[in-house]
């Protein structure tokens, strides 16, 4: 299993200097299941917003990144929750029609649907009588 590492991100300054800031990253926690018309990726995101959530599909990888931030809660009085970026990549398996991938976030719970294409659904097929 990954473990949390630190992640550099450029920040600028007024005098136009770079500097770098450590922000916590992690794997969220993930279930995939599979059915006979998809594959669905449940993850665990707690605090991020559709807007901090980026999915990409390309060269037969998914990659789910996610940022959580507390901005604009007020002073915390006290934290155990701080800022982290989520970051979790999953190879596609050959059959997901990657056009129609769909996502949904909700209470922190993100579902991103990878619909199998038609050639690997199961079918029945008819027999015909002579």
């Amino acid at each position: 299993m990954e473990t949390n590492t630190q992640r550099n991100l450029p920040t600028k300054t007024p005098d136009a200097v770079e500097r770098v800031q450590q922000r916590a990253s992690a794997p969220p926690r993930v279930d995939v299941y599979e059915n006979a018309s998809e594959l669905l990726v449940v993850a665990d995101i707690p605090g991020a917003t559709k807007d901090s959530v980026s999915i990409h599909v390309d060269k037969g990888q998914l990659t789910l990144e996610a940022r959580r931030d507390d901005k604009g809660l007020g002073s915390a009085i006290f934290a155990e929750h701080r800022p982290v970026d989520y970051h979790r990549v999953f190879a596609v398996p050959q059959g997901i029609d990657a056009s129609k991938i769909e996502a949904d976030l909700s209470q922190g719970v993100l579902r991103v649907k990878l619909p199998k294409s038609e050639a690997l659904k199961p079918r029945r097929i008819e027999i015909k009588a002579s």
